[in-house]
């Protein structure tokens, strides 16, 4: 039987093959997950469930990756619902499993959209992250709580807060995908997938974290002392290992509501301000535009102290030897190999760059 195609909401579009609903990510290059997208992922799952004629749902996406992550630039206007948890509540809510297929780079609200679907399966050459602390935020939309019942403490830390990135082949040993295939054998896999009649995996069931109590404790302690030593004054990370913790001892839905507020507190600190504006400047940095290794010889030639910097920085301005201070201040950190989290060497010419 050929597709049926339904052209629902962009950037979603669904697609009804035989007995399984497609809901296909197209919103661009990285597929992020804009407002719009993570409501008709919602909508998309709820119209599955009520149609007879589905049977099973797979969530997937075009274009060179799965779904990647947040929509920054939204991020820093203000997030609108719906969330993210209102797909993970209708895929619970649901009685037909709802499979990933994922390829790509699946981070930070990727991984939220794999590990609330039942099943999930990926193409050799995916990778996957957490990367909100690294912007000095944590995991939301369950990251915090649905992550360790999944994969257990020891590799949810090494995602959420060693910010490792992990291929297939550690995904599949951590239990984050179940099945890896060719990448022009994903689509085939998925609907094959569709069609064994496969059972719910509610995340929110799993207790991967209660496998070995006293290793669990060994990982959160060993994360305690690491930031004691190399990073005190961090406040994502810190912030974060305390949610997970707090949140295995309490019932899920206030450990959910504790993670909400943690990461609109984290959301306003100047530290995650700091970081989400790096990721901007640095992003204008790889752009060039500029003969950086000239620009980048004459910072070294005054070193990282700021009473000297300060004039070297300003001169370079002043000739528009550097595009703005913002960019200035990402190459800074690069050359000197700065603490991300801390104030800059330049805040004088960031805040006033005449």
């Amino acid at each position: 039987m050929s597709a049926s195609r339904e052209s629902f909401q962009v950037p979603l579009r669904h697609e009804q093959r035989g007995s399984t609903l497609w809901l296909i990510g197209c919103s661009g290059p990285v597929n992020a997950l804009s407002q719009p997208v993570r409501q008709a992922l919602a909508e998309g799952v709820r119209k599955g469930e009520a149609d007879p004629s589905v049977q099973a749902i797979v969530v997937s996406c075009e274009g060179r990756t799965f779904f990647a992550g947040a929509d920054l630039v939204e991020l820093e206007q203000g997030l609108r619902p719906p969330g993210l948890m209102e797909f993970v509540t209708a895929c619970e809510d649901a009685s037909k499993p709802v499979i990933a297929a994922l390829h790509g780079t699946v981070f930070g609200g990727g991984v939220v959209v794999a590990y609330a679907c039942d099943h999930r399966i990926a193409a050799e050459g995916t990778r996957f992250a957490m990367p909100e602390v690294g912007l000095g935020l944590l995991p939301t939309f369950g990251g915090t709580q649905y992550l360790p019942r999944l994969l257990g403490i020891e590799a949810t830390l090494e995602l959420v807060i060693d910010g490792a990135e992990w291929d297939t082949d550690s995904a599949m040993e951590a239990g984050l995908v179940d099945g890896v295939v060719p990448f022009d054998g994903l689509q085939h896999a998925a609907d094959a997938a569709s069609r064994q009649g496969l059972p719910k995996r509610r995340v929110r069931d799993e207790r991967a974290h209660q496998r070995e109590p006293e290793a669990e404790g060994r990982a959160f302690a060993a994360r305690h002392q690491f930031l004691d030593a190399m990073a005190p004054d961090f406040e994502a990370p810190r912030t974060c290992l305390q949610v997970i913790e707090r949140g295995l001892q309490e019932p899920l839905a206030n450990a959910l509501l504790h993670e909400h507020e943690a990461f609109l507190k984290l959301l306003t600190s100047a530290q995650s301000r700091r970081l989400r504006g790096l990721f901007f400047a640095e992003r204008a940095l790889r752009r060039g535009g500029f003969d950086r290794p000239a620009v980048e010889a004459r910072l070294r030639a005054v070193g990282a102290n700021p009473a000297a910097l300060l004039p070297t920085s300003r001169a370079l301005l002043q000739e528009a030897a550097i595009p703005d201070a913002k960019t200035l201040d990402a190459l800074l950190v690069a050359v000197f190999g700065l603490p991300r989290h801390r104030p800059s060497l330049i805040n004088e010419l960031l805040e006033d760059p005449a």
